[in-house]
């Protein structure tokens, strides 16, 4: 039978189109997020002691270390959480129980993590912001970060603390920190056991700010404390020195960081209910968000050098103080005028000292965009700014969220989150493209109407590279 001409011509552009699309390329499809949850190794604490050390390398899930051992990840983003307990017995910790000073995951093969933890054992070994001790030491924050990813080794959470529950780590596309055969994981949980001690209703444990007891065995004429070289070093800001900061040497350090190693007590002796009180047992809890790597997907973010409010403008290596110490103000002084503030000026990712070398690949003039910049503080902060210092351009302001209740996460008295600066495509604003040079402000505000020991400024950057020619002179 004959098909009329309409017809007839409507299955040939049928026929085409069909065929046109068989043809057609196929868009890979977009790998899906997927999630992992691990733990730490259990972190046993009486009250009133610190835990404060590299932890032996652990196997990741086997969705990770199995599927991807042998190629590598894209990481997305990731969640902390301290916990007791396990399966349907697991709860999370609040702060004046275990509180959080700060941690730091990680991930890695599994050759380059035992070495490092090998390395943290070892009388002199691994503590990259530290000096000479002849008994075993531990991690913080500031490895070198080239040093760290020469090893396929990638760290997160560097000096996030007791933010930790409301300080979200996600990166927008077409961001993310790229893994390469993460086969096993090693956490540094700075945790301190206040459990049922020193907390007055609706407020923060003293013992949070590390407070010096007698115990602690300084050495004015050695440099010591307990028999080891002070880590990090005192090595404060030219402002902070001007101010007479009792952070910035041995002979007024009251409490903080060097008094708060892994083992100690932070309760004097005799203190019932301490030393001989009831083991508590703790994880770290770790959810991460991430894909297979797919190369050219993604631009893989760096940890970038800047920026911590206490490091001289002139000093050695990349390392501050670290910890300063707020002064009460003045009796009579106005509440509202009971203001700290502390600023330096540093590099965004370029330190003469450890990048100006014969055969690095660093570059002062290479530019960097910023994809990610979240704040840490302690008790106290009002504010921390980050300010690009050659335009006067704020490009990220933290501000501090405190706690109404007795609900983990939710602590009163404690600060319990921090939110960051995303950047990246609308709606969000595009990142910042800056030399690695490039000098930025830190400006941090603490509420001085009381004392603070061992307080904490510090921006933690997450940068990408790109291949756009310098600016030229």
């Amino acid at each position: 039978l004959c098909q009329p001409l309409r017809t007839r011509r409507r299955q040939m552009m049928l026929a085409a189109l069909v065929a046109a699309a068989a043809a057609a390329p196929v868009a890979a499809p977009v790998a899906q997020e997927e999630r992992a949850v691990f733990y730490s190794h259990p972190i046993t604490l009486r009250p009133g002691q610190v835990h404060n050390r590299v932890d032996k390398p652990i196997r990741l899930p086997p969705e990770v270390a199995d599927r991807y051992g042998r190629s590598a990840i894209e990481v997305t983003g990731f969640e902390v959480d301290i916990v007791e307990g396990q399966g349907e017995r697991e709860r999370s910790v609040p702060l004046f129980d275990a509180y959080n000073h700060h941690y730091v995951t990680f991930l890695g093969p599994q050759d380059a993590l035992d070495r490092l933890y090998n390395h943290s054992l070892a009388p002199g070994g691994f503590d990259p912001i530290g000096g000479k001790c002849e008994k075993p030491r531990h991690a913080h924050l500031g490895m070198k970060t080239a040093r760290l990813e020469r090893a396929k080794v990638v760290q997160f959470g560097g000096a996030s603390g007791a933010e930790f529950r409301h300080n979200p780590h996600d990166f927008a596309e077409p961001f993310a920190y790229v893994v390469r055969e993460p086969t096993h994981f090693a956490s540094v949980a700075h945790l301190i056991n206040t459990r049922g001690l020193l907390r007055a209703p609706g407020e923060y444990s003293p013992l949070l700010e590390c407070p010096r007891t007698s115990e602690r065995r300084v050495d004015l004429e050695e440099g010591t404390i307990d028999g080891c070289l002070p880590r990090p070093p005192f090595t404060c800001s030219e402002a902070l020195r001007a101010q007479g900061n009792p952070s910035c040497a041995l002979d007024t350090y009251q409490g903080g960081y060097r008094f708060c190693e892994d083992g100690v007590f932070l309760t004097e002796p005799g203190v019932p209910g301490t030393r001989d009180g009831p083991e508590s047992v703790f994880r770290l809890k770790f959810t991460l968000r991430f894909r297979g790597h797919e190369p050219g997907r993604v631009r893989q973010l760096h940890s970038a050098l800047c920026c911590d409010v206490t490091r001289p403008a002139h000093g050695e290596g990349f390392i501050g103080n670290i910890e300063y110490d707020i002064q009460r103000c003045a009796p009579g002084t106005p509440p509202e005028q009971c203001v700290h503030v502390a600023t330096s000026v540093e590099a965004l990712d370029w330190d003469e000292s450890v990048d100006a070398v014969p055969g690095s690949d660093r570059h002062p003039d290479d530019l960097v965009d910023l994809a990610y910049a979240v704040g840490h503080v302690h008790v106290g902060a009002i504010r921390l700014d980050l300010i690009d210092e050659l335009s006067g351009q704020v490009l990220c302001t933290a501000i501090p969220e405190y706690g109404q209740s007795e609900t983990a996460g939710d602590e009163a008295g404690y600060l319990k989150g921090i939110q960051p600066c995303k950047f990246g495509p609308p709606p969000l604003a595009p990142p910042p493209r800056l030399k690695r040079s490039h000098p930025l402000r830190t400006v941090a505000y603490y509420n001085s109407s009381r004392a603070h020991t061992g307080v904490m400024s510090l921006w933690l950057l997450s940068i990408a590279e790109t291949d756009a020619p310098a600016p030229a002179a």
